[in-house]
C-alpha cells in the first residue's frame, strides 16, 4: 500500500491574529490558516531524507531575565539554505528557550517553502493572539540587557544604520533610543526586526 504524500491542508488550524484597524485605530481579532511547526517539520523530513543540516548561527539565553533568542540556518537536501530567527520570554512561556528555538526553526522552514502560505507570523507587524496576555508589570519594566543584545544582533545582521534604527524606534514608540524602551516594547521591536529579516530571506 502506497503512502499518500503529505498534504499540509490536512493539518491546518485557525490561528487568531490581532490586527490594528487603521480606520478606527483599534485592535481586532481575525483568524488565519496556520500550519504548526511540527507539521512543517514532518513535511520537510518527508521531502528531505538525507543531507540536511541545521546550524545555530547565534543564540542568547539569559536565565536571569528569562529571555531566549535563536538564529538558525537550515539546509535542505538540494543545498538550499534559509535563516530563521525567534525570541521568547519567560513571562509568556515557561519553556521559553524551547519556544524560541522552535520559532526560529519554523521560520527557516517557512522561508524554504514549507508552510510559507500558512505562516502568519511572517506577516510584517502581526502579533499572534493566542500568546498569553501581557502582564501589567511587563509593560512598565525596563528593557533587559539580553533584549538589547538581541536587538543589536538582529539590526546588525540587517545592515541597518544607527540612524535607521533610531527612526524605527521613534516612529513605533515615540522614543529616541532603545535604552528607553520597556520590556514589552523591546519584545515587540525584536519581533518587528525578525519579520524584516524574514522578508529579506
Amino acid at each position: 500500500m502506497t503512502t499518500r504524500p503529505f498534504n499540509p491542508e490536512d493539518h491546518l488550524t485557525k490561528l487568531p491574529l490581532r490586527r490594528r484597524n487603521p480606520r478606527t485605530n483599534t485592535w481586532e481579532t481575525q483568524f488565519a490558516d496556520y500550519l504548526e511547526v511540527k507539521w512543517r517539520m514532518v513535511w520537510f523530513r518527508e521531502n528531505n531524507k538525507e543531507n540536511t543540516q541545521t546550524i545555530v548561527l547565534d543564540k542568547i539565553i539569559d536565565i536571569h531575565n528569562r529571555f531566549a533568542y535563536f538564529e538558525l540556518q537550515v539546509r535542505d537536501s538540494k543545498g538550499n539554505t534559509e535563516v530563521g530567527v525567534g525570541s521568547e520570554t519567560g513571562e509568556d512561556f515557561h519553556d521559553y528557550i524551547e519556544k524560541a528555538y522552535t520559532k526560529a526553526y519554523g521560520r527557516a522552514l517557512a522561508a524554504l517553502g514549507y508552510g510559507t502560505q500558512f505562516a502568519p507570523e511572517l506577516e510584517e507587524g502581526e502579533r499572534i493572539a493566542d500568546a498569553p496576555v501581557n502582564r501589567t508589570s511587563e509593560q512598565n519594566e525596563n528593557i533587559t540587557d539580553a533584549q538589547r543584545r538581541a536587538i543589536y544582533a538582529i539590526y546588525s545582521s540587517l545592515a541597518l544604520t544607527e540612524e535607521e534604527m533610531r527612526n524605527i524606534i521613534q516612529n513605533r514608540y515615540q522614543k529616541t533610543d532603545s535604552k528607553y524602551l520597556t520590556k514589552k516594547e523591546a519584545s515587540d521591536l525584536i519581533d518587528y526586526l525578525n519579520n524584516l529579516k524574514d522578508s529579506e530571506t
